[in-house]
Order: C-alpha cells, then sequence, then structure tokens
C-alpha cells in the first residue's frame, strides 16, 4: 500500500512538474514557485513549533507567497527592497506586542524562513531568464534540478548496495562516505548525457561546454548534499520524520527541495562568474 501511495504521488509530482517545464513560462514558473515557497514556510515554521503564533508564522507564509512574484517578475521586481523592509518592520513590531510571549529567537526563525526560501526557491526562475539562461531555454531549470536530485537518487543507490564508512552518523545514520562519491559520479553522467542531447538535438549555432558544465555540476551536487543534511538537523532536533505529506509517501515541499535550495542560488551565483565559459 505504502508503495503504491509513493509511486502514484511520484506519478502526479513528474506529470505536473513536465507540465510546467513544457508550458516554459515565466507567469507559471513564477505561480508554482510562490506556492512551493509558502507551502516550504509552512512547513519549517509548524516544524520549529512556531504554529502557535499566529501572527508571526502568517506573516512568514504570506511573505512566502508573494515575495517570489516581486523577485522574479521583472515588472515588479522594484518592489523587492520595499516589500524586504516592510517584512521586517513587521517582524519587528509582531515582537515588541508579543514580546512576553514570542523569544526573540522564535521572530529570527520565522523571519529567516520568510525570507530566505522565497529568495532561494526564486533563483530558479532567475537563472532560467538570466543573461546566460534565457537562450537555452529549459536547460537551466533541468541543469538546476537534476544537480540536486540526481545526486540524492545516486547516492541513495549507491550507498545501499556499497556503503560501509558513515558520511554523519548523528545527523543522517544511512548516508554514506560511499553514497556521496556515487551521488557526485551520478550527476556527472546525467550531465554528460543532458549537455550532449542539447548539443547533438536542439543548439544550432552554438555548443554547451562539456569542461565547464560537468565539474560545475558535480560540486554542485556537494553543496546539494550540504542542504539535505541541514535539513536532517532541523528535523532531528525538533524530533520531526518529515515536514510535510503534501506528497504522500515521499513528505512534503521541504523534503523534496530541501537540496534545491541551496543548489539554485549557488547555481546562480555560479553562472554569474562562470555564464560566458559555459560555450564550448
Amino acid at each position: 500500500m505504502l508503495m503504491g501511495t509513493r509511486l502514484i504521488s511520484a506519478g502526479v509530482g513528474i506529470i505536473i512538474g513536465v507540465a510546467i517545464l513544457f508550458l516554459d513560462n515565466i507567469f507559471v514558473y513564477c505561480a508554482g514557485i510562490c506556492f512551493l515557497s509558502s507551502v516550504a514556510v509552512w512547513e519549517l515554521t509548524r516544524a520549529i513549533k512556531c504554529d502557535k503564533f499566529t501572527a508571526l508564522r502568517w506573516a512568514s507564509i504570506a511573505m512566502g507567497a508573494i515575495f517570489p512574484a516581486a523577485i522574479t517578475l521583472p515588472w515588479i521586481n522594484f518592489l523587492v527592497l520595499p516589500m524586504a523592509m516592510m517584512y521586517v518592520i513587521v517582524m519587528a513590531l509582531i515582537m515588541l506586542r508579543y514580546h512576553k510571549e514570542v523569544s526573540f529567537e522564535q521572530v529570527l526563525a520565522c523571519g529567516a524562513a520568510g525570507g530566505l526560501l522565497p529568495t532561494a526557491l526564486s533563483s530558479v526562475v532567475l537563472l532560467r531568464y538570466s543573461q546566460h539562461g534565457e537562450p537555452l531555454g529549459i536547460f537551466m531549470v533541468l541543469y538546476i534540478l537534476f544537480c540536486a536530485w540526481f545526486g540524492d537518487s545516486g547516492a541513495y543507490f549507491v550507498g545501499t548496495f556499497f556503503g560501509k564508512h558513515k558520511l554523519c552518523p548523528l545527523v543522517s545514520p544511512k548516508k554514506t562516505v560511499e553514497g556521496l562519491i556515487g551521488g557526485v559520479l551520478t550527476v556527472g553522467i546525467v550531465t554528460t548525457i543532458l549537455v550532449l542531447v542539447y548539443n547533438s538535438f536542439i543548439l544550432k549555432d552554438t555548443q554547451l561546454s562539456y569542461g565547464v558544465l560537468i565539474p560545475l555540476s558535480m560540486v554542485t551536487s556537494l553543496v546539494g548534499v550540504v542542504g539535505d543534511l541541514s535539513a536532517s538537523v532541523i528535523k532531528r532536533e525538533y524530533s520531526v520524520k518529515d515536514f510535510g505529506n503534501i506528497m504522500p509517501g515521499h513528505g512534503g515541499v521541504l523534503d523534496r527541495f530541501d537540496s534545491v535550495i541551496l543548489v539554485a542560488p549557488f547555481l546562480y551565483v555560479a553562472m554569474t562568474y562562470l555564464g560566458s565559459f559555459i560555450y564550448a
């Protein structure tokens, strides 16, 4: 029954993801990121036991729902700084109003959740429509997701069959050094195939560089591991098995996108400096 639930959830998720990629529209991407961001903030604020502080939690969730639109849509990105400033003021006012019930640490945690999660997830859209990403269509979106998810999948399978040395036994007992290496190599192989497909069948006037994109993807997969382990630390500290259950059998948004939350902004920054070198 559990396996059937996992397969159905995975199937639905894949269909939605493929539909979004097929549409390849900035408004669709924006709507998707706003949804994922708001759910991620809802999950994290619940996990860290802030769900009883209604004003604090819902201010963070509201920021998670609307901030990606200001970040990703070029017509309204002049609102980014005013919204960020207003958000800080609202957090401060909530702390002043409820200072007897809410600690500074809780305000800071919820404030960070509402500001950092939408910013990190918005990096996916920013990179897709960046100077270097725009000519490549959905390549950059696939590149981000492959670096995050194939690293995790490769690590799981290699670690299951060959894992002997624990990576972080106190944080994630099932992760192994062999799995880590397998995940990095898997990302390198998948990136090679992705670049080969683009160079052979999609790109006409230019070619992508294997020498830049493959090593970068392998380094990026390590960044994804940091995101994964960081989420595990939070779950272990607050005795949470999964952040949510939006995908039955797979957990919540944070459970599925914990790697992406670091991978996307890392690649956005990396491409800012290396973008001109990704072409052969």
